[in-house]
């Protein structure tokens, strides 16, 4: 596994350290008591007690801080992400829908939506996610749609992509013409998903793409899920860039 991809787990993965405060308290109350009974041996074995008591779970406590702090920072985890959402874009899209980048007349766009529920094909325990400094959740897995423009017909690619793994499943292809395409748009729709935490997605933002007969949508943000807004505004772009394309295909 790169460093890259075990630094993402780590980002996951390591505990936020809790100051052992209860364990400090404790030793300096049996280094007091040894101390007040007044004898050399309680004083010994006191001062040996109280001080393993308060040592072992300081330079503990100092080796769980040091882990944590070397973990990436939320703006490389967003950097990241946008990276390998690329590398999707590149290499599975166009492979399974046996394009060639020659063939696109436009650059290409991805949708995410975070996934924090059970999915087919991911162990449960790699959904996971982890609250940044700017109080905005960072997902390792992903539901991804991927448009891409051919002077013909919009592509379609989509997958559920477990981060943690840089690995892809539930895949599908599609392709519109771009006069069957009615509408795109960014909404809020009401949903039932139950997180991993036991709480409901209720009125959910969704991007929809609306053709004759079918639709393409995607969870991309909740109340509950508090997506990071470096992943709204990709969502945002990619919208108003489709509507831009189909302007121009529909004038």
């Amino acid at each position: 596994m790169s460093d890259k991809r075990n630094q993402i787990k780590e980002y996951f993965e390591a505990p936020k350290p809790s100051f052992p405060t209860k364990a400090l308290l404790i030793g300096i109350v049996v280094l007091i008591i040894g101390i007040a009974i007044g004898e050399a041996v309680t004083i010994i074995i006191g001062l040996l007690l109280g001080a393993g008591i308060i040592i072992f779970p300081i330079l503990s406590y100092n080796k769980a801080k040091q882990r944590f702090e070397a973990r990436p920072s939320d703006r490389q985890m967003d950097a990241w992400l946008i990276e390998d959402f690329q590398h999707i874009i590149d290499k599975d899209a166009l492979d399974k829908l046996g394009l060639d980048k020659d063939e696109l007349i436009k650059d290409s766009l991805v949708i995410p939506g975070p996934v924090f529920w059970s999915v087919n094909g991911i162990n449960t325990d790699e959904v996971v996610r982890r609250l940044g400094n700017d109080n905005y959740f960072r997902y390792s897995v992903w539901n991804v749609e991927v448009f891409l423009f051919t002077q013909n017909y919009l592509a379609n690619y989509g997958c559920t992509y477990n981060w943690l793994r840089n690995t892809s499943v539930n895949e599908h292809t599609n392709e519109f013409f771009y006069k069957d395409v009615v509408s795109v748009k960014t909404a809020t729709e009401s949903s039932a998903y139950t997180l991993k935490d036991g709480k409901r997605m209720e009125h959910s933002q969704t991007f929809q793409l609306n053709l004759s007969g079918d639709q393409v949508t995607v969870v991309t943000n909740d109340e509950n899920l508090k997506t990071s807004s470096e992943m709204i505004s990709q969502v945002d772009k990619a919208v108003q860039s489709i509507r831009t394309m189909l302007r121009e295909k529909k004038a």
